[in-house]
C-alpha cells in the first residue's frame, strides 16, 4: 500500500511526514502542529491542502475536521497509482508563519514587518496568546467552517420572510423594486464575505461585485422580476415545509484563493408574455411567477436521475442513488446545473455528500457534457 506523504510548511522549509491511512484526524493534527512547532501555542493555524498531482488552478480544501480527513484520504485513495506515490502539501497562510517566528525569537526575514515591494503591504503580526478575542480568524478550521454556517443561518433568516417569495426561498429586493431570489451561490459567497470581515459588507449590504451587481446603484437596470410585481396584487404565501440544503460551507481566508469563484450574477427573468383569446379586448394584468421561468426542458444534457442510474451501474459502491431526492429538493434537474458549482467544495456547500463522491461527481458530470457537445456539434454539421 502506498501511504500519503504530509508537507508541512516548516518556517524557512519544508519537511516530510509520513502518515498511514490508519492515521486519525487528531493524530494526523497533533503530528502536524508538532513538526511547525505550534503545539503548546494557544492560537492554532488554518490548514489547507493539495495534492501533489494538483494543477495551478486546482483550489486548496479545507483541513479542519474529520469529515475533511476522510475526504483527503479517499481523494489520495482515488488519484494514487503503484507507479507515482501521491503526496499532500498542507499550507499554512503566511501571517501565521510570520507571526510563529516572532513569537519562537527566530530571525525574521527582511520581508516580515516591512514592505517588500511597490504597492505591497508589510505582515501584521497576530496575538498567537489569546483565543478569546472575536476578531481571532485563525483559531481551528472548524470554527471558521461553524461561523460561515451561522452566517449562512441568519442570511437565511433574514431573507427568507417574504410573504410572496415563501420560506423556502431567500430573496432580496433590488434597487429598483424588484424581488431577486439569491442564489445558494450568493448566500455562500456573501456568508464568507461575512466571517473574512470585508470592507462594507455587513447583513443587509451584499460584497459589491458582479454576482451583486442588481443591488448596487451603479449597476445597469435589471428587467423586473419575476417574483413581484408593484401594480399586481398577490394572494398570501401558503406556508410549506422549509428546508435547509446547506451543510459545510465553502470557505476563503486572506492570503489564499477563495474556494467559490465567483459566477455570473444571477439575474431576474422577464415577464412571460400573455395570450389573450381572440376576438377578446380585455386586458388582462399580467401574470407573474414566484420562480424563474423552467428551462430544464430546453437542456441539451442529460436528466440527473437517469444520469446517476447509470453511474451507478458501474460505479455501486458509491451510493450515488441516494443524491436523488437531495438534488430533487434543490430543483436541480439536469446535470449542467450540477457543473456551475464549479467545485467539489461548493457541491459540498449545497448538499450532503462526501469529498470523494463530490470530486467523482463533477468530473463525471463534466465528461457526460463534453460527449454531449460533441455529439451535437457532430449532428450540426452533417445537417
Amino acid at each position: 500500500m502506498i501511504y500519503p506523504k504530509f508537507l508541512s510548511e516548516l518556517l524557512d522549509s519544508s519537511q516530510r511526514v509520513l502518515l498511514t491511512h490508519a492515521t486519525t484526524f487528531q493524530e494526523a493534527l497533533d503530528l502536524i502542529h508538532e513538526t511547525i512547532g505550534c503545539a503548546d501555542i494557544a492560537v492554532k493555524p488554518v490548514l489547507t491542502y493539495e495534492l501533489s498531482n494538483a494543477t495551478k488552478s486546482t483550489e486548496a480544501v479545507c483541513l479542519g475536521s474529520d469529515a475533511d480527513w476522510e475526504g483527503c484520504l479517499k481523494s489520495v485513495t482515488a488519484a494514487e497509482k503503484p507507479s507515482k506515490p501521491i503526496s499532500v502539501k498542507i499550507n499554512i497562510m503566511e501571517q501565521y508563519i510570520a507571526s510563529l517566528r516572532v513569537k519562537l525569537k527566530i530571525k525574521l526575514p527582511s520581508a516580515v514587518g516591512a514592505k517588500t515591494g511597490r504597492g505591497k503591504q508589510k505582515i501584521q503580526i497576530m496575538d498567537l496568546e489569546h483565543t478569546e478575542s472575536g476578531d481571532d480568524d485563525f483559531d481551528d478550521g472548524l470554527g471558521i467552517m461553524e461561523k460561515e454556517k451561522k452566517r449562512l443561518r441568519e442570511l437565511q433568516g433574514k431573507y427568507s420572510r417574504c410573504q410572496l417569495c415563501g420560506p423556502d426561498k431567500a430573496c432580496k429586493v433590488d434597487i429598483n423594486g424588484n424581488h431577486c431570489r439569491l442564489s445558494n451561490n450568493q448566500l455562500c459567497t456573501w456568508s464568507m464575505a461575512l466571517v473574512l470581515k470585508m470592507r462594507g459588507v455587513t447583513l443587509s449590504t451584499p460584497p459589491n461585485d458582479s454576482l451583486f451587481e442588481m443591488f448596487f446603484k451603479n449597476s445597469k437596470p435589471t428587467p423586473a422580476s419575476s417574483m413581484a410585481h408593484p401594480s399586481f396584487p398577490f394572494p398570501p404565501y401558503m406556508p410549506m415545509n422549509s428546508m435547509n440544503p446547506y451543510g459545510m460551507m465553502p470557505w476563503g481566508m486572506p492570503g489564499m484563493p477563495s474556494l467559490v469563484p465567483p459566477m455570473s450574477p444571477v439575474r431576474p427573468t422577464p415577464n412571460p408574455q400573455i395570450v389573450r383569446a381572440s376576438g377578446s379586448n380585455r386586458r388582462l394584468p399580467p401574470i407573474q411567477s414566484s420562480d424563474p421561468l423552467d428551462m430544464a426542458a430546453a437542456s441539451v444534457y442529460p436528466e440527473i436521475t437517469s444520469f446517476l442510474r447509470k453511474l451507478d451501474q458501474f460505479h455501486p459502491k458509491r451510493d450515488l442513488l441516494k443524491y436523488i431526492p437531495l438534488f430533487k429538493e434543490l430543483d436541480f434537474f439536469n446535470i449542467d446545473e450540477i457543473a456551475k458549482l464549479d467545485t467539489a467544495t461548493a457541491l459540498r456547500g449545497a448538499m450532503d455528500i462526501s469529498l470523494g463522491n463530490a470530486t467523482f461527481l463533477l468530473e463525471q458530470v463534466r465528461g457526460e457534457m463534453k460527449r454531449t457537445d460533441r455529439k451535437r456539434h457532430a449532428l450540426e454539421a452533417g445537417t
